[in-house]
C-alpha cells in the first residue's frame, strides 16, 4: 500500500478542516444528540480550526492530495504535583477520514505523524479519546497499538 503524502496544516486549510470534521460530527451527533449538534455553521467550523491552528500547541495533520482525513493533536505539559511526577502528552483531539477513502492507509499514516512528533517533542504518552459507541475506530486504535487507560462514566441528575 502507497503511503499518502501528509503534511503540516496551516491556517489557510481551517475550511478544509472543517469540511473533514462534518461527517464525523454527524456521526456524532447521529449517537450522542444530547451532546452534539448535527448540522454546525461550516463558518463557525473554519474558524474554530483557524483558532486552534493558531494555537502553538496544536497540530493538525492533513492526508492525501486533496486533503482526505486530518489529525488534530495537542501537546499538553502537566507539572509536577503532590500527586503525580510531570508529564508531557500528546493528545489526539481528533482523527478523521473521508468515508470514501477508508481502508486505504490514510488513518494509519495519520497515527503515524502524531506518533512522530510525539517523538520529536519528548511526549511521555499519547492519549485519544474516543466516545464508548465508536467501536470500529477502537479496533483500529488497538491495532496501532493504543489501549484503554481509564473509564468515563455518565449519570444525568
Amino acid at each position: 500500500m502507497t503511503v499518502p503524502p501528509i503534511r503540516h496544516a496551516t491556517a489557510a486549510d481551517a475550511a478544509t478542516i472543517a469540511g473533514l470534521c462534518v461527517h464525523m460530527q454527524g456521526w456524532h451527533a447521529a449517537h450522542y444528540p444530547e451532546v452534539f449538534f448535527p448540522n454546525p455553521d461550516p463558518v463557525a467550523l473554519a474558524t474554530h480550526f483557524a483558532a486552534r491552528l493558531a494555537d502553538p500547541q496544536v497540530t493538525c495533520f492533513l492526508a492525501g492530495t486533496p486533503a482526505l482525513g486530518y489529525a488534530l493533536c495537542t501537546r499538553q505539559d502537566r507539572p509536577l504535583s503532590v500527586f503525580s511526577p510531570p508529564v508531557r502528552r500528546l493528545m489526539i483531539d481528533h482523527v478523521a477520514v473521508a468515508p470514501g477513502a477508508r481502508r486505504q492507509g490514510l488513518g494509519r499514516a495519520l497515527l503515524a505523524a502524531a506518533r512522530d512528533l510525539a517523538h520529536e517533542i519528548g511526549a511521555d504518552e499519547i492519549l485519544l479519546d474516543t466516545w464508548a459507541g465508536n467501536t470500529a475506530a477502537h479496533a483500529f486504535f488497538r491495532a496501532l497499538g493504543f489501549a484503554p487507560r481509564r473509564m468515563l462514566l455518565r449519570a444525568t441528575p
